[in-house]
């Protein structure tokens, strides 16, 4: 009969200390919960903003060649007309 008490007294001892640490544990859990969240938003927000400079960074680029392209262009006009040019 003792041993059944102990064993009982064991058992709710346990039972009561397991029910406080969860509610700290369940808090805890829920904190991380919400910071990996807002992590993964924000990290999301970062993925789109790297897209729209990844499109930015290639328009500008095409600017550029189209720009370089149509300057070899007028030289080579200004070189044919400055080699068609006598005196």
């Amino acid at each position: 009969m003792k041993r059944t008490v102990s064993i009982l007294a064991g058992v709710l001892l346990s039972a009561s200390l397991v029910g406080c640490s969860s509610s700290d544990e369940v808090s805890q859990m829920q904190q991380l919960t919400n910071k990996v969240d807002t992590l993964s938003s924000q990290v999301s927000a970062l993925q789109g903003q790297q897209d729209q400079i990844v499109g930015a960074v290639n328009d500008s680029r095409a600017a550029s060649d189209a720009a370089y392209q149509e300057a070899m262009r007028a030289n080579k006009r200004i070189d044919h007309i400055a080699g068609s040019y006598t005196k």
